[in-house]
């Protein structure tokens, strides 16, 4: 029978969002001063884009794993570190949901700090959505032991063979390089 793995190698390549924007936003409130704040806000903005970015990609990334795993003939699935433990949806989602509801924070901060719009796409927000309905359907895919087992929202829909190889050559990519930029252009191919 196929093994196939539960990350393709994203994970070598994540850095935790929550741990990243929490020393970030430390770091600019040990100032009483409104102009330092601003002064470290405006150093730390292109590092938290690039993290946001980053882990919508990774999400997005995560369904079309998924939709390749699905599209393959039943095997197992190894290196699963959620399989057996006892689902408790906020835990499994704290990351998501973070940042979730940091967007509305960096929205005000942006505008607060360097008087300046930044509104999260809401092509990114529903994208999140669904992958957030896609974990909750697998129960923090804590019985996710055969790509079989895994169960996709309806709204997802299935490529093509040829697409499915460019999901897959793209991942193969992304894994490679840390370049998570490039899973966005297959977005369409799955939503």
């Amino acid at each position: 029978m196929a093994e196939y793995l539960f990350d393709p190698g994203y994970g070598r390549h994540l850095v935790s969002l929550v741990f990243s924007l929490e020393d970030m936003y430390a770091d600019i409130n040990k100032f009483k001063n409104l102009n330092q704040k601003k002064f470290y806000f405006k150093q730390y903005y292109p590092g938290m884009l690039k993290l946001l970015k980053q882990n919508t990609a990774f999400y997005l990334g995560c369904l079309l794993w998924a939709v390749y795993l699905k599209a393959q003939p039943e095997g197992d699935i190894i290196g699963n570190h959620c399989l057996g433990k006892e689902y408790n949806e906020n835990s499994s989602l704290v990351e998501l949901l973070f940042l979730m509801s940091f967007m509305k924070t960096l929205s005000k901060d942006t505008k607060y700090f360097l008087n300046q719009d930044f509104k999260y796409s809401e092509e990114d927000m529903e994208m999140l959505e669904i992958y957030k309905e896609f974990a909750q359907i697998n129960e923090g895919f804590v019985k996710v032991e055969k790509n079989t087992d895994l169960k996709l929202p309806e709204c997802v829909k299935t490529p093509s063979k040829e697409d499915i190889e460019k999901i897959k050559s793209t991942i193969d990519t992304v894994v490679t390089t840390g370049e998570f930029d490039s899973l966005m252009e297959l977005r369409g191919l799955i939503l």
